[in-house]
């Protein structure tokens, strides 16, 4: 098997629904205290909190985006690369926000 080229981009994680749920303030896992563990802005479109002009716009496909970052910051890339690999998860949660702000 051919090795990877190195400048292909990693595959995204893919969420299932019960993934989804959690990481959308639904039920959390059994023993994880994974409610507790996020903070109120996961899922919140918008760079965390602190641009209030944008509303507070929560969607799956943001909280996809935190999902990403997040995970990529716990398992050692530092800020900016963890914003970088997760990239590919931006445009939908953009969408998103737009679909939700025009309802």
């Amino acid at each position: 098997m051919p090795a990877p080229h190195p400048l292909a981009a990693p595959r995204p994680a893919m969420l299932d629904v019960a993934d989804l749920a959690r990481v959308t303030g639904g039920e959390a896992a059994a023993g994880s205290g994974a409610a507790a563990a996020q903070p109120a802005d996961f899922g919140r479109c918008g760079p965390g909190s602190s641009w209030k002009w944008l509303g507070n716009v929560y969607t799956p496909a943001c909280a996809a985006h935190d999902a990403a970052v997040r995970g990529r910051l716990a398992s050692g890339s530092s800020a900016f690369m963890a914003h970088a690999k997760s990239l590919p998860l931006l445009p939908a949660a953009i969408g998103s926000y737009v679909r939700e702000r025009l309802r």
